[in-house]
């Protein structure tokens, strides 16, 4: 599989992205882990991208997947 850069940006309390979390977590994917709620400079960079929702996935600053997709995850990390 080839390396990427992964930012996941989440949110407490939020189911969507604890199953998102878990899911790369079990695929040893590795990635960048930002909690929105904890730390707003994380909230704003997800804003800059015109994005309000979480979970979101930033795959090599390119590729944006809003909520857990794992069809869709799984095709862009092969």
């Amino acid at each position: 599989m080839k390396k990427h850069l992964i930012d996941v940006y989440i949110s407490d309390n939020c189911t969507e992205c604890d199953q998102l979390v878990n899911y790369l977590s079990e695929l040893n994917i590795s990635f960048n882990k930002k909690n929105t709620t904890v730390n707003k400079e994380n909230l704003r960079q997800l804003q800059q991208e015109n994005i309000y929702i979480t979970p979101t996935i930033i795959i090599d600053n390119y590729y944006r997947i809003i909520g857990f997709q794992q069809g869709k995850i799984k095709q862009l990390l092969r």
